[in-house]
């Protein structure tokens, strides 16, 4: 009986070490996965970033190269003259309507404003003189 217990007790000691093992192993490997996806992480954005200089840089040549080119330089001319020619159009037509421009609601807006703070002052240096005398009475 006791030689049974003994093996039995040597069984779950051998099943301990075993799980402790593999308990172990498995922190061990986690640890290693987590190394690799550091370094992996880290070279892609080695990577992401050379790429993006690389696009930067192409995408300026690019740029620089379409501004050369005297059909675009000519189009860019004829829009810039198109939307001079537009605005004096809805400038015009708002003048035969007598519709005020965006440019005109701003000035008037502008001029109200400058005129609200004038009449909160002035009603500031009125409001003064009578608080004044109704605490001396």
């Amino acid at each position: 009986m006791a030689q049974q217990a003994n093996l039995m007790q040597e069984g779950v000691d051998r099943i301990n070490e075993a799980l402790r093992s593999i308990d172990d192993e498995f922190q061990r490997v986690q640890k290693d996965l987590k190394g690799r996806r550091q370094t992996i992480e880290k070279r892609i954005q080695k990577r992401r970033k050379s790429i993006e200089k690389q696009t930067r840089k192409e995408v300026g040549r690019l740029r620089s190269e379409f501004d050369k080119n005297p059909l675009v330089r000519r189009a860019r001319t004829l829009q810039k003259d198109v939307n001079k020619q537009v605005e004096a159009s809805v400038d015009n037509l708002l003048g035969l309507f007598q519709i005020a421009s965006k440019s005109d609601m701003e000035r008037i807006d502008r001029k109200l404003s400058a005129l609200g703070r004038r009449i909160k002052e002035i009603e500031k240096v009125r409001e003064t003189p009578e608080k004044t005398s109704a605490q001396s009475a």
